[in-house]
């Protein structure tokens, strides 16, 4: 039986009991956020392949291919080790998504080589994919471990944007009018802008369909109007999701989602800026982790009946 970690940070039982039917973000995947995982690693895989055969020769391939394999058993050997850490079950999920996504950053930094910093492309990409077939909602970075241990801890990803939003609207019982046209809004907007720019990498698909598929920034405005039905539906049932835990309290998390992903649509910032803002959270949480932890400790004393030591 193993326990991993929900969206408030505690233990989650993966056995077979009723509880372990709900939906986890971060852990859980629905069917289209799924295939959005799938198609978009499809296209950042053919985008890979037209940019690696340009920048790598035949030496630097085999380096590649070294450190790929170098990336994958220091991610699988680092995730071993902290879920064998029972001390480490109890930590809030941003902490261990943060860290684990820091490594990529050597890329935007320019350190290391070019072999380093495809197999890096090469390795996300792959977890990309694998979230989607695997039907993981963790951090890309993790999937291979996770299907390696055959684990599945609940880790912060860009990908839960979609995640989030498709529940959203799979829960929703009253499907009108409204239901449709923020369906069709969101969908149209997070293909055009989570998709077309990566599409436009890939040098035939550029020259068959051209630029003009790319619209401006601010056709991105149209997500407003899913955000305003959403937050609508979420003041009307307040007090319904006021007795679920936050990350359960789907129109809420999307209205606040999608408008959070606004002006980093519209720049064709996603998923890039999302794993650094999920870094940065993780980093704040776990500076706030590290404030509180002797506040913790003493409070523990007194419960326990301890007198604290001078």
């Amino acid at each position: 039986m193993s326990h991993d970690t929900d969206t408030a940070g505690r233990a989650v039982d993966h056995s077979d009991t009723p509880a372990d039917r709900r939906f986890v973000i971060g852990r859980d995947v629905g069917t289209v956020a799924s295939w959005f995982r799938i198609l978009y690693g499809l296209i950042a895989v053919a985008s890979l392949w037209y940019r690696i055969d340009k920048a790598l020769d035949g030496g630097e391939l085999v380096m590649m291919v070294v450190w790929f394999a170098v990336i994958a058993a220091i991610y699988t050997a680092v995730i071993w080790f902290f879920g064998r850490i029972d001390r480490f079950q109890g930590v809030s999920p941003w902490i261990p998504s943060a860290l684990l996504q820091l490594p990529m950053m050597l890329y935007p930094m320019g350190i290391g080589s070019a072999p380093m910093h495809q197999a890096l492309a090469v390795y996300t990409t792959l977890g990309v994919l694998l979230c989607g077939v695997a039907r993981y909602g963790g951090l890309e970075v993790a999937a291979l471990p996770m299907l390696l241990l055959g684990r599945r801890t609940v880790l912060y990803s860009p990908f839960n944007a979609i995640d989030i939003t498709e529940q959203a609207f799979r829960r929703e019982r009253t499907r009108g009018v409204l239901w449709a046209t923020s369906l069709a809004l969101t969908v149209f907007v997070l293909i055009e802008y989570w998709w077309v720019g990566l599409l436009l990498s890939v040098p035939p698909v550029k020259d068959l369909i051209g630029e003009s598929i790319r619209l401006p920034g601010y056709w991105v405005l149209l997500l407003l109007v899913p955000v305003a039905w959403f937050a609508a539906l979420a003041a009307r049932g307040r007090d319904r999701y006021r007795a679920l835990p936050l990350g359960q309290r789907w129109p809420g998390l999307a209205a606040v989602v999608l408008l959070l992903l606004v002006p980093m649509l519209g720049n064709r910032q996603v998923p890039d800026a999302l794993w650094g803002i999920i870094m940065f959270a993780g980093l704040v949480v776990g500076l706030v982790t590290l404030v509180r932890l002797p506040f913790r400790k003493a409070s523990n004393r007194r419960e326990v009946g301890v007198a604290p030591s001078h």
